[in-house]
């Protein structure tokens, strides 16, 4: 039986208990909830970065309304056992034979991040041990854009160039084009970076588990039908706001929350609004009337625009795009393009000859922006008659930081108007 025990203010930085469910290690920390209380105990799944003590503050909160479990299954969170043949169904079956051992006969369960995914697939196949499900950060079918992020994250990582990999990291999961709105600090996103260039041999190979089970991921397995909560920043950049709005509208019985004013990390962003929010959920409340949150029709989700940033149209659209050999260092590509649009995610250009040599999923171009000296790695996406759609391969604030002051320089370049559902760039 899972043990339960009273919280106090060091609970979260002791030893977690451990149970094997076969060859599998499964850590976990129990709180027992307010006195008397018969409400279900919430299991919080976390994503690939966070530790127990990362929940400190939501606990907290969430202990006046229910018990908590923390769960780690192995290789996420502290659980440093790695386990590259359990892919995310098979940690949700994995989670499902924990809670049947530890005798809990009804949950509720919180995905974060990369815990969403096996927290949905549980709760999607196991209806009857469902309370409520509460998820932030999930997409029903991945996008190629962000496939081919991860598979370029997975490169430089193996590649060994640290420093690169933990400014990238930041780059993508804190959304750099809305600092101002989102309040993030500069220490914050140095913390982050320090973080991720200072992961050790088994960090480093978790991380790979990690991408390979997102990357092996074609689709969601189903929608669960309880009480279910989707939420996603305002400004999430990573794991985009309609594609949650879009797993909500499949479920029989969710509800879509937009956290004001945040990105994919609302926790650290909004932590207040986030907190107040889940527990409004769990307690049975509206949670639309937390401050800070919005909470949205299906109509109203289903609506949200796939462009979540503007594009912008430089003054003087004339660039260039180059490519270097990796033997001598001479140009492989040398090529005039027209800018058509931009923004700190990625650009659509218009070759001035055809690039037989460019390809999709092409490496190594870099966009030399007009009248700028800013040179930006990118890969290309998608490719029609005559233009590139490309991403821009950030792993570096201070490039991040220049590409930032362009687009917010009214004399060099101008907003465009939003233009409906279209894929990201397409012409």
């Amino acid at each position: 039986m899972a043990v339960f025990e009273n919280y106090h203010r060091q609970s979260l930085k002791q030893a977690p208990r451990v149970t094997m469910i076969g060859r599998w290690r499964v850590d976990y920390l129990a709180f027992n909830g307010p006195e008397g209380c018969t409400n279900a105990p919430l299991i919080v799944l976390g994503g690939a970065f966070q530790n127990f003590n990362s929940y400190k503050y939501c606990v907290e909160a969430v202990l006046k309304v229910c018990p908590v479990v923390m769960v780690d299954l192995p290789s996420l969170g502290n659980n440093t056992q790695l386990a590259p043949d359990l892919g995310l169904e098979d940690l949700a079956d994995l989670l499902f034979q924990w809670v049947e051992f530890e005798g809990l006969q009804r949950v509720s369960l919180m995905g974060l991040s990369l815990g969403s995914v096996v927290a949905a697939t549980f709760a999607y196949k196991h209806p009857a041990f469902m309370e409520k499900l509460i998820l932030t950060g999930i997409l029903t079918r991945p996008r190629k854009a962000w496939r081919m992020l991860l598979e370029e994250s997975l490169r430089v990582l193996d590649e060994r160039r640290m420093d690169e990999f933990g400014q990238a990291v930041v780059l993508y999961l804190v959304n750099h084009a809305r600092l101002k709105e989102t309040g993030i600090t500069d220490i914050t996103r140095r913390l982050f970076h320090r973080q991720m260039k200072g992961f050790n041999e088994n960090e480093q190979a978790r991380y790979r588990i990690n991408a390979h089970r997102l990357l092996s991921v074609e689709e969601v397995l189903g929608y669960p039908d309880c009480e279910t909560l989707v939420s996603t920043g305002e400004y999430d950049s990573f794991t985009l706001p309609y594609e949650n709005a879009l797993f909500a509208a499949r479920c029989s019985n969710a509800v879509f929350t937009l956290i004001d004013g945040s990105d994919h990390v609302p926790q650290l962003e909004k932590r207040d609004e986030s907190v107040a929010m889940f527990s409004a959920f769990l307690s049975g409340q509206d949670v639309g009337r937390v401050k800070g949150i919005t909470r949205l029709t299906r109509n109203q989700a289903l609506s949200l625009d796939r462009r979540t940033e503007l594009r912008y149209r430089p003054h003087n659209p004339n660039g260039q795009v180059v490519s270097f050999s990796h033997v001598d260092g001479m140009p492989q590509i040398d090529s005039p393009v027209e800018v058509v649009n931009f923004n700190f995610f990625g650009c659509l250009l218009r070759p001035e000859h055809l690039l037989s040599s460019v390809r999709e999923s092409c490496r190594d171009l870099i966009l030399c922006l007009p009248d700028s000296a800013l040179r930006i790695p990118m890969l290309v996406v998608e490719q029609g008659d005559g233009w590139l759609r490309c991403f821009f391969l950030h792993g570096n604030f201070a490039v991040a930081e220049e590409l930032k002051k362009l687009l917010d320089n009214r004399r060099y370049c101008a907003a465009l108007p939003h233009s409906g559902h279209r894929p990201f760039g397409a012409p």
